[in-house]
């Protein structure tokens, strides 16, 4: 099955160029879990350079407005020499520790827990999340931050949008931490700019961070033609940094 995944994997990137992300399901333990307004699901991700893959946590609000966040459980530097399928770990089960806690199985058996507050990542039998492969199932430890690494996908869109310079302020200055203040002060620079509906109908957003920016994208319809908007917010003071919208 991984053999076939990889290669359907590749397609996808190749044509899109996306770092996209696949829905993975492992053993019988595994399912898309719910708590209050946020569902979690396992996902997997191999960056567009294709050095690491990445064991995923997608986090989806259920009410509107409708907004994603992936959480870097692990990553895996891949072995450029060899196939990348053979190298990847998937996760196996996830479930809930505790009202704030999910605990993480990978089908290595390496264990994760993360804070689905904070979205901290903690590792319970194992030194680090950075790992390398070297033979026949065996990975080990190695140095390296995995926020890191996952984050430096992010870093062109930030570059690109330097340019355009947020011209407004906002009166409030605080420090962002949870989804759902960051959905709030994205839509409230984007209302004003394009409108409540023009900005509702690119649902649901897809939110990232890079260093202490967060950014917002909206998600191009099937039905609708044109670009999406993207938002650059500081998340130490929530000033707007930038906003576009692609024709």
């Amino acid at each position: 099955m991984k053999k076939v995944s990889v290669i359907l994997f590749s397609l996808f990137i190749a044509a899109t160029g996306l770092f996209a992300d696949i829905a993975v399901s492992g053993g019988e333990g595994y399912k898309t879990l719910t708590k209050d307004n946020f569902t979690y699901k396992a996902t997997m991700q191999v960056s567009d350079d294709y050095n690491y893959f990445f064991g995923i946590i997608k986090v989806e609000s259920i009410k509107e407005p409708k907004y994603s966040y992936k959480v870097p459980i692990y990553a895996i530097k891949l072995d450029q020499a060899l196939e990348g399928d053979v190298q990847w770990v998937l996760i196996e089960t996830i479930e809930f520790k505790n009202n704030m806690t999910l605990s993480i199985l990978n089908e290595h058996g390496i264990s994760f827990e993360l804070n689905i507050n904070t979205f901290e990542v903690k590792c319970i039998n194992t030194e680090n999340n950075l790992f390398k492969f070297i033979s026949d199932w065996k990975y080990e430890c190695i140095s390296g931050n995995v926020n890191e690494l996952y984050e430096k996908n992010f870093k062109k869109i930030v570059t690109k949008n330097a340019k355009h310079k947020h011209k407004g302020t906002l009166s409030e200055v605080k420090k962002l931490t949870t989804l759902e203040d960051i959905v709030n002060v994205a839509e409230q620079a984007l209302f004003e700019i394009y409108g409540k509906e023009n900005i509702r109908d690119e649902q649901p957003y897809r939110i990232s961070k890079y260093k202490n920016k967060w950014i917002v994208q909206g998600s191009l319809q099937k039905e609708n033609l044109g670009g999406v908007f993207e938002i650059i917010i500081n998340a130490e003071t929530s000033q707007i940094e930038s906003v576009i919208h692609g024709e």
